[in-house]
This record gives C-alpha cells, structure tokens and sequence, in this order.
C-alpha cells in the first residue's frame, strides 16, 4: 500500500508519462493529418475542381535572331518605308561623263537606289522631260511631262525594268517633277521615313521654283527628305542643285568622273545595306520583347485564372454541404492543401516571369552585340 510520501513522489513521473502520451499521441495525429492531406480522397475531391492543365501555362518565349551584312550598325535615321526616284530625261543626259552616257548612268544609281531598299519598302520611279524635244518647239510638251511609270510597289524588279526604256528628249521640270512626287507621299510622316532621290545633270530650264518645293516637302506634313545626284552638272548649276537638296534636307553629289560615279553609286548601295540591317535589328528585337513578355503576361493570367477558379469552385461546394448540415472535415482539409498547391503554382508562375524576361534580355544583347561586331 502505497504512502502519502510515496503517491507524492510517484505523481511526477506519472504526470511526465502523461505529458509524452499526449505527445506522442498529437505528434501521430499530426502524421495522421499530413498522410490525409495527401490521401487518395483528398486527391479525388480536388480533381472535381481541377480548372485546366498548369503545364500550358508555361510556354518558353519564342525568341528570334537576326542576320547583318554590312561592316557595323550604329543608331542612326530610320529605314526608308518609302522612296520615290525621279530620273530627268532632258536632252542633256544623252552627254556623257567620260566613256559613258548620263542617262545610263542614271539607270545605274536608280538601279542602287532600290535594289538596296529594306523589303518591307516601297519604291516608285518618276519620270520628269521625256516628252517633246530640247528646242523651243518642244519646251511647253516637255516640261509638262512628269510621268510615274512605276506605282509605288514593294516588287523590286518593276521599277529596274521601267527605267530601261527612259530616252533623253527634252526639258527639266524640277519643280513640277518634286510636286509630283510630294503627292504620292503619305501625309504625316516621321522624318527619314521618305526620301526622294533626284537623278539630273542640271537645273530647272521649265520656269517652277524647286527650292520652294523641297523646302515644302521636307517642312510640310510628308517629312521627306530631297537627295539629289547630278553628272558632271557646271559649277553654276551645281550650285542650284545643291540648293533644293539643302531646302529638302537632303544631300547633293555632282559625279564628274566615273571614278565618282563608281564611288557615289558604292555609297547608295551601303546606305541600303545599312537601312536593311537597322530594320533587321530592330525589328528582330521589338519581337524578342513582345514574346517575352507576352510569355510572361500568359504565365499569370493562366495562373491566376486556375486559381480563381478552383478556389471558387472549392468554396462554393464547402459552403453547399455546410448549409445541409453535412460534415465538411475532408473539404477543409482539401482547402488547405489547395491553398498550398496555389500558393506553389502563384511562385512558379513569377519565377517564370522573371526567367522569360530574362531570356529576352540575353536574346536582344546577342543581336545587338552579333551587330556591333558585324564587319
């Protein structure tokens, strides 16, 4: 029989044994809880819900590359979207710097003129004095002549073919031939987007104001810019041609030489090549952008669209069994563990933002660096 002392001493142990009973009997309730949360029901409620595949969800970027063939590109005006060549066919053009004709020469630049355009460009081919003669007689047919054999097309080849059947006949109507070509141009455009190049040998002989119409071209709503290049032009009407590409913004080449013309057609066309590959940078890396981040944008409105609609779907069927009295126990624990799940697909959703953006960055510094270094 036990004493007072020896209740007092054992109560205690007893009361320890108590304590890690419990203890141990919580810590099974609590593996109990975890191996339920994982259960086969839990996993069979929640797939009543299941709102769509989390897989679609994340789809990588499609990034692009881009190809460059010129020595560097560097920031610079932007890509021609359109181009109007206007080739004078006065009678003088049938004279000739060194062995070969002005006109062909012509034909030769206006030939670089649009091989080397970007091909999202158009390009249009004006013909200004090809009518009448270079006499008296034939001034007023001459110089009202400006003819556009050549609509404004993307189709390279229209224009070079056209420009093969020009013949030098008779005056040179700059003004109306810049008038002209001014209205084919689209209003409200950004500056470098149009260009007019101009091939002559000489200035206005048709009475019009070509500086006032350069200067209303590149001032006025179109923007463009007025280049002019001239064969062997004198000294005196040089200095007329150097004035309506100044008032058009643009820049004037008087080729007296062939070494000149080899030279002055080589820079058309590496101005082309270099327009070609400004677009192709730009452009590759404008779509890099939009990938990634319509990746990204994907990404959480997928995610969050599929849990919304679980956690909808779970709530509203909790809240059904709860009005008829119906034990909810298991769709407690199915919350929770739903919650988990979402707060899980919630991190991958932005971590895959955060890899998707980056892999847009890395793609955009490769091109930019590939044309850095292009030579």
């Amino acid at each position: 029989m036990c004493t007072a002392a020896a209740m007092l001493a054992l109560c205690p142990l007893l009361a320890s044994c108590d304590r890690k009973t419990d203890s141990a009997s919580g810590g099974n309730m609590q593996g109990s809880t975890r191996t339920a949360d994982r259960s086969p029901e839990i996993e069979a409620y929640l797939n009543q819900f299941k709102a769509g595949d989390r897989e679609a969800c994340f789809n990588d970027p499609a990034l692009v590359d881009a190809s460059f063939t010129v020595p560097e590109v560097a920031a610079g005006p932007v890509p021609p979207a359109r181009v109007i060549v206007a080739i004078d066919a006065s009678g003088s053009m049938a004279g000739r710097v060194s062995s070969r004709q002005k006109l062909d020469l012509a034909k030769s630049a206006a030939a670089a003129f649009v091989d080397e355009l970007p091909e999202t460009a158009e390009a249009g081919l004006l013909v200004f004095g090809q009518a009448g003669n270079n006499r008296a007689d034939g001034k007023t047919q001459s110089c009202a002549a400006v003819d556009l054999p050549v609509q404004m097309t993307r189709d390279r080849a229209a224009p070079v073919r056209s420009v093969a059947t020009i013949r030098p006949v008779g005056w040179t109507p700059l003004a109306a031939a810049l008038k002209r070509a001014e209205a084919l141009l689209a209003a409200n455009g950004h500056p470098g987007e149009q260009i007019i190049y101009v091939v002559s040998d000489g200035q206005e002989t048709c009475g019009g104001d070509p500086v006032a119409a350069a200067r209303s071209i590149n001032r006025g709503s179109t923007k463009a810019i007025v280049n002019i290049i001239g064969f062997a032009v004198p000294s005196g009407e040089a200095a007329s041609l150097q004035a309506v590409a100044a008032a058009g913004g643009g820049s004037f080449v008087n080729a007296g030489t062939d070494r000149e013309v080899d030279a002055t057609v080589a820079r058309i066309r590496e101005d082309g090549r270099k327009a070609k590959n400004r677009l192709a940078q730009s452009g590759a890396v404008a779509q890099n952008r939009i990938a990634a981040s319509g990746a990204a944008a994907k990404a959480r409105i997928c995610a969050g669209g599929l849990v919304a609609n679980e956690r909808i779907a779970v709530s509203a069927d909790v809240a059904k069994k709860r009005i008829a009295g119906r034990d909810v126990a298991l769709e407690e624990r199915a919350e929770k563990v739903l919650a988990e799940r979402h707060a899980a697909l919630e991190r991958r959703a932005e971590a895959f933002v955060r890899a998707a953006e980056a892999k847009g960055h890395r793609a955009n510094a490769a091109i930019d660096a590939k044309a850095a270094r292009a030579r």
